[in-house]
């Protein structure tokens, strides 16, 4: 999971302190129990498209200027939930050219928070939560919380001390613009909303 292993150097400075475990307290986690809690995961997201809700035009591989759009259909019912809706409010935050600093702004943090609040509110993340403490590896859920938001939002650099111009959020959620190439995005709720927009072209796939 990446929201796991994304680190952030730096910040903003508007990231609350994550409370440090007692040393030699945290239990060590197997393969196996990691890929159990993968799979737990998976089974509870209940949040996730259903049937009918989202389907998508592939079409071959290949450039192809004529193409239909890729999304065919996107439901309305699930872009209102929760989660999704508070998604699509942080799209419109990120400056993506890279070299050019963030600047947080009150509205934007406090989009960050209910954001967070609702993935937290998901069974996903409260199977994550009840999982990292069992093991020891935050004192609090707390604790667990603030490095999630510092994973996520946490700013640090991506033009080798620049700018404090990325964050594990913008970069995999939003995407950014490196040496005129297009870095992260790995976001099917960003690309349809691109798409509606008329700001991305779907030429096929290689």
């Amino acid at each position: 999971l990446w929201l796991l292993v994304v680190t952030g150097a730096g910040g903003s400075g508007e990231v609350p302190p994550v409370p440090q475990a007692v040393p030699g307290s945290p239990r060590a986690v197997s393969d196996a129990e990691l890929r159990e809690l993968s799979e737990q995961l998976l089974a509870a997201d209940s949040n996730r498209a259903g049937p009918g809700q989202l389907e998508v035009n592939l079409q071959g591989s290949g450039s192809n200027s004529a193409a239909p759009r890729l999304f065919s259909y996107v439901s309305p019912e699930l872009l209102a939930r929760p989660t999704f809706s508070r998604l699509l409010a942080l799209l419109d935050n990120y400056e993506p050219q890279t070299g050019r600093d963030e600047k947080e702004t009150a509205e934007e943090q406090r989009e960050q928070k209910e954001f967070l609040d609702a993935a937290l509110d998901t069974p996903v993340l409260a199977l994550l939560e009840r999982f990292v403490l069992s093991k020891g590896l935050y004192p609090s859920a707390e604790a667990f919380r603030a490095e999630l938001h510092s994973m996520w939002f946490g700013l640090y650099s991506r033009s080798s001390g620049k700018a404090l111009d990325s964050s594990g959020f913008e970069h995999v959620f939003h995407g950014e613009v490196k040496k005129g190439a297009v870095s992260g995005c790995h976001n099917w709720v960003q690309l349809q909303a691109l798409e509606r927009a008329g700001r991305l072209e779907y030429l096929g796939y290689t």
